[in-house]
């Protein structure tokens, strides 16, 4: 699969067809087996939780799961798939305890051990549109993005000015410490949800939500070959970081419209070009449309049904290397299904010359 890591279908010890729950399952079993936490004289353990942990953020998401099983470790790093580096990267970007864990141990919901801390923004998907000669050339295009963000009047606490008092339950930490067995683990704050402190004025802005709805439009230029299911993060484009922390990257997912005409596979690139019976005995030469303009086309003497001519060199661009594929050229030899008498007298005349004995 690339860069060195295994399978994540083999760290978890599931099928690639397993279901979802299957999945989380597999995922769950493994966390309690090897959490830091109840193997602190095993140093090996805490790589294997964490490795077992990214193997689930993976295969937990499905457009992330689907770029995955088309294209490997390598394409989920094309999608601005981060993977897990730390243990901090467990709490601060993927709520993995809330959903997976949470009822083992009676605790859950967002917000974990973040705090205050400042945090990565979150990475944006978006789809865009393109057209098979947008693909083919490559194209400018303004993209529009759009996300729930923290809202300026308030800073996402949701409070109106002087409407902030520290919470008297965590005194101001954000955090609860629950202990379970062997495991000694934060969660947010029940009461403040892990902020530290509690509202007592709610912001006009966002009705106490913390929230807006931002948009931005961005001129992207997106590379020619590009193809449907491709993608391409934007690194630093995506939403804001919490309390200073890094934004996130913006993924952008392409889909390309089919054409009436010209048909991709890889980089080469089909097209039905009809020839006239005497045409594809007598040989000709014919023009073309081709997905660059015209192109002249010779047609040889005695061209069967079927005949593929290829102009190499003359297909899609590859977007990485910027190699071009073919442009595979289907010769339709067209049998006339109806003649005008004076066709029909002429070709009964040549019959005899032509007749297979």
């Amino acid at each position: 699969m690339g860069n060195g890591k295994r399978d994540y279908y083999e760290v978890l010890g599931v099928a690639r067809e397993a279901t979802a729950d299957e999945i989380k399952r597999a995922y769950r079993k493994l966390a309690v087996q090897y959490h830091p936490d109840r193997n602190q004289e095993d140093p090996g353990a805490a790589e294997k939780f964490k490795e077992a942990t990214e193997a689930y953020k993976a295969l937990s998401d499905p457009e992330q799961r689907r770029i995955y099983d088309a294209y490997g470790h390598r394409g989920l790093e094309g999608s601005g798939f981060t993977g897990i580096h730390d243990m901090e990267d467990i709490f601060s970007s993927f709520d993995i305890f809330g959903s997976v864990l949470g009822d083992l141990f009676g605790f859950g919901g967002r917000g974990g051990r973040r705090g205050s801390r400042p945090g990565r923004g979150s990475n944006l998907r978006t789809r865009v549109n393109l057209s098979f000669e947008e693909s083919f050339s490559g194209v400018e295009k303004n993209v529009a993005v759009s996300w729930l963000d923290d809202c300026p009047a308030c800073q996402g606490s949701g409070a109106a000015p002087d409407g902030l008092v520290v919470c008297p339950d965590c005194r101001g930490t954000g955090q609860q410490v629950t202990r379970a067995g062997f495991f000694t683990m934060s969660a947010p704050c029940s009461r403040c949800g892990g902020t530290g402190h509690s509202v007592t004025h709610r912001c006009k802005e966002c009705d106490g939500g913390g929230k807006t709805r931002i948009k931005r439009e961005l001129k992207v230029k997106i590379p020619a070959g590009v193809d449907s299911g491709d993608s391409m993060a934007m690194a630093g484009q995506g939403a804001a970081g919490r309390h200073g922390g890094p934004p996130g990257d913006l993924v952008l997912i392409f889909e390309v419209a089919p054409h009436e005409r010209f048909v991709r596979e890889g980089s080469d690139i089909h097209v039905h070009q009809p020839v006239g019976f005497l045409q594809a005995a007598l040989g000709d030469k014919v023009t073309l449309a081709g997905p660059e303009g015209d192109l002249a086309v010779t047609i040889e003497p005695g061209t069967q049904p079927g005949a593929v001519h290829v102009v190499k060199n003359k297909g899609m661009p590859d977007p990485n290397s910027g190699r071009r594929g073919n442009l595979l050229i289907h010769l339709d030899v067209q049998i006339p299904e109806r003649m005008t008498r004076e066709q029909r007298k002429a070709l009964e005349a040549l019959r005899p010359l032509f007749e297979v004995s």
